[in-house]
């Protein structure tokens, strides 16, 4: 055996040791290429749960171990993190409104629960990415402005946006698991106001547009009264 076959099975030994890294895959376009061709040569040992009707589903395949039954619950594997390669803006508000009507969001519900870092990259869902500029999105917009307000929800249940070579540095250097950050911005709903008002006046939240309707709307009523 040469010394480039030892050390590759070497390689190959130390990353069966090592927990292995669920990838989600779903249907969003763009960069796919690109980004499986970087995360073949990531080191990691892949799981991949690919969604339905995926065009290119067999070129993922050839990345790891494909598994078969993760739209009925996540695997009872200790996994090192949960990646999402293409989250666009519907999953994202699916999973931060807790609809969960889709496998993917369900499974995402599910690692969060668990302690699993998720880390996504945001090239799909930010209006401000490349991808997105390339395809003459406003980063202006008031409803720009909404998909990004969703997205800081998202990140503040736990959900690590990044870049793709932030993803890769973070694989590489290991995974933390989500702690609450007390700078983290929190976005409260009419329903969280209701249930405990004074979180209206806490460091570090932004109400939505519901919730700012309903505490003027409860001023003019307090004063009328």
């Amino acid at each position: 055996m040469t010394d480039a076959q030892t050390e590759r099975l070497v390689t190959l030994i130390l990353a069966r040791l090592q927990p292995p890294v669920l990838v989600m895959v779903t249907q969003a376009l763009g960069y796919r290429h690109v980004i499986r061709q970087r995360l073949a040569g990531c080191g990691e040992r892949l799981h991949l749960a690919l969604e339905s009707d995926i065009a290119d589903g067999e070129q993922w395949c050839e990345l790891g171990e494909t598994l078969s039954d993760w739209q009925r619950a996540l695997p009872q594997t200790r996994y090192k993190a949960l990646l999402l390669p293409f989250l666009d803006y519907p999953l994202a508000a699916e999973l931060v409104s807790g609809t969960l009507q889709s496998p993917v969001a369900r499974r995402l519900h599910d690692a969060l629960l668990a302690g699993i870092p998720v880390l996504a990259l945001r090239y799909h869902c930010d209006p401000r990415s490349e991808l997105n500029q390339l395809r003459g999105c406003s980063d202006n917009s008031r409803y720009a402005a909404h998909v990004e307000a969703t997205l800081s929800r998202l990140t503040a249940i736990g959900v690590t946006l990044c870049t793709l070579n932030e993803m890769l540095e973070k694989l590489a250097s290991g995974t933390d698991r989500p702690t609450a950050d007390a700078t983290t911005r929190r976005y409260l709903t009419v329903t969280d106001i209701v249930n405990n008002p004074s979180l209206a006046g806490a460091p570090n939240v932004v109400l939505t547009d519901a919730a700012v309707d309903f505490i003027k709307a409860k001023q003019k009523t307090d004063l009328d009264n």
